[in-house]
């Protein structure tokens, strides 16, 4: 089960069963496949991405049934032969916008982009998220956990609002409307009648839950307060 962050003296630290670890992980290197299939280069040209290895053996430690089917219903596909992440997307994706925005709304977002131009934004972007990937697979906090560093706060608060605006983008979340709906689609049990495409979206919805529950975790150990709910 996820635990929330907390203050230690490397840092702030949370403890993840191995199957959030990796999902997480997955999802920071799928969005950061996502910003290099907008790179002009050569070695994007294939349309995927090579990873670090991982394992992809069923039934890891903590994980459940719904902790599976949740892996399962994710919009990506890693190839257990080749360690490729295929996003099977185009440059021209409109999740790419939402991550490399000629201008936001929101304030964080709009502030990056009027800083930096757009090659360096995304060379940061991509930096940050292989780091969360690289921690999460080799956990370097106490007794196991996943530590963020002390002044490596804002990486991580940064690359994990990545993983939640693209799956924002995939769910059509642009309300506080559209978020209560994905929060109830994410409580509910599956039907037998269910389709592939509602089994995904209730899944991915149940991911975006646990991201934006881990990512105001890790905002109220950084100024002090109690934790998420």
């Amino acid at each position: 089960m996820m635990r929330a962050f907390r203050r230690v003296s490397q840092g702030l630290a949370c403890g993840l069963d191995d199957w959030e670890r990796e999902l997480l992980a997955r999802l920071a290197l799928e969005v950061r496949a996502i910003l290099q299939s907008d790179e002009p280069t050569d070695e994007d040209a294939g349309g995927s991405t090579v990873l670090p290895s991982t394992r992809s053996d069923p039934g890891r430690p903590g994980e459940s049934e719904r902790d599976r089917e949740v892996l399962a219903a994710l919009d990506f596909d890693l190839d257990q032969s080749s360690n490729h992440v295929h996003t099977g997307r185009p440059a021209s994706d409109p999740v790419v916008g939402v991550l490399l925005p000629e201008a936001s709304e929101d304030p964080v977002t709009a502030m990056e982009v009027s800083s930096l131009t757009r090659a360096r934004l995304r060379s940061g972007k991509v930096d940050r998220l292989a780091r969360m990937a690289a921690e999460l697979r080799a956990p370097s906090g106490p007794e196991a956990t996943v530590l963020v560093p002390i002044g490596q706060e804002a990486e991580w608060l940064g690359a994990i609002n990545d993983i939640r605006l693209v799956l924002a983008q995939r769910l059509g979340i642009e309300s506080a409307q559209d978020a209560g709906r994905v929060h109830d689609v994410a409580s509910q049990e599956a039907s037998e009648s269910e389709t592939a495409h509602e089994q995904w979206y209730r899944g991915t919805a149940l991911v975006y839950d646990m991201v934006t529950w881990w990512q105001e975790s890790l905002v109220s150990a950084l100024f002090g307060g109690t934790g998420p709910a």
